[in-house]
């Protein structure tokens, strides 16, 4: 059977800390949008006494207002696109030269229009209403929303009897909250969201250009997640399990995901690097956050079910806890009772009358996550 060589995952793991901090890099371009976006408030509304327009002369406002954003949008998609390419032609070299050093093979190198093509024309297969999205529909509707949140508060507070600096205020907050109660913040974090997708997007797609360029070495793909308290519940079942190249869930599973995955290679390799190691962080009895090395084929549950119980109750809950502890089931199939079969996570009603007994065991008598 097709098996992932430890070492793979375990480069992995640590290309994805990387990762992480290059989504941290590329989030810190948007401050130039947040500027722009800044600059066109201080234009439109600065030394205006809104209060006193009429209702023909304020949609005049909020029609010269939009317009300008549409720029900024447009502007910030166009880049986070552009980004995105760039980021997919170092993962497809990095892919390369983590396959090289686990298998002595010719490797072919997909070329920059394939990799393009798939970061743009393959979609998201995230959680809600972004599933199915191509990257450049998704950056711009995204920004888009994120950009209208200023025209709305405009047109609310004209309604509302607010003053121009109340207006301004509630766009770009208040020194006391450090700017963190404006507008400006939370589009901020919408566009950070947006970008930290797009990079998980285009490293993935990249990759996958270059295990099904080699189909003749790899076979499927294989899951992998992080193994900390802030993975998210689909992530937690998804880690481990394995797809075939055509087909099956990607990353990022929803806005913001940390998953990634890995090449499972043909049968003549199933030998090859035991032994390999993950990162994986939990706290110890004194609540102090911990790193510690796990072997680099452990799952997400059976880690977490060697956990003190009150780091899996903070990641869980207390009843889901109990029952990965004393149920009496296996991490595996724990994991199998968190999602159902198109990916929705499963409450604990729906564990009980797929696993009663578990329940019994466990002493868990109610449902209430």
């Amino acid at each position: 059977m097709p098996e992932s060589p430890e070492e793979l995952t375990e480069i992995a793991t640590r290309h994805q800390v990387y990762l992480e901090g290059l989504k941290t890099h590329e989030v810190k371009k948007n401050q130039k949008f947040l500027k722009d976006i800044d600059r066109i408030v201080s234009a439109k509304l600065a030394g205006k006494d809104i209060t006193s327009y009429s209702r023909k002369r304020l949609d005049k406002l909020l029609k010269s207002v939009r317009a300008d954003l549409r720029i900024v949008s447009a502007n910030y998609s166009d880049m986070a696109a552009g980004e995105s390419v760039d980021i997919a032609k170092y993962e497809r070299d990095f892919e390369i030269k983590s396959l090289g050093k686990v298998v002595a093979f010719d490797f072919v190198v997909p070329p920059s229009s394939q990799l393009r093509t798939a970061v743009f024309d393959n979609p998201l297969t995230t959680n809600g209403a972004n599933n199915g999205k191509m990257l450049k529909p998704f950056l711009r509707d995204m920004s888009s929303r994120s950009m209208e949140q200023v025209a709305l508060v405009i047109q609310s507070g004209y309604y509302q009897g607010e003053t121009t600096g109340q207006i301004i205020r509630n766009i770009k907050g208040t020194r006391a909250a450090r700017y963190t109660d404006g507008t400006m913040h939370r589009i901020n974090r919408a566009m950070a969201v947006a970008t930290r997708t797009a990079v998980q997007h285009a490293s993935v797609q990249a990759r996958e250009q270059v295990w099904n360029d080699n189909k003749d070495i790899v076979k499927k793909v294989k899951w992998v997640s992080t193994l900390d308290g802030r993975t998210s519940a689909i992530c937690r079942s998804l880690d481990g399990r394995e797809y075939p190249l055509d087909r099956g869930l990607r990353p990022p599973a929803h806005p913001n995901c940390r998953s990634t995955v890995v090449a499972v290679l043909d049968s003549r390799f199933d030998a090859l690097d035991k032994g390999a190691t993950r990162k994986a962080r939990s706290t110890n009895a004194q609540g102090e956050s911990v790193v510690k090395s796990v072997p680099a084929n452990e799952t997400y549950y059976s880690w977490l079910k060697r956990q003190p119980s009150g780091f899996q109750a903070s990641v869980i809950g207390e009843n889901r806890a109990r029952l990965l502890r004393n149920g009496g089931i296996s991490a595996d199939r724990f994991s199998e009772l968190q999602l159902s079969k198109d990916f929705k996570e499963l409450t604990l009603a729906d564990m009980h009358r797929l696993e009663p007994k578990i329940f019994q065991k466990a002493d868990v008598t109610k449902f209430i996550d």
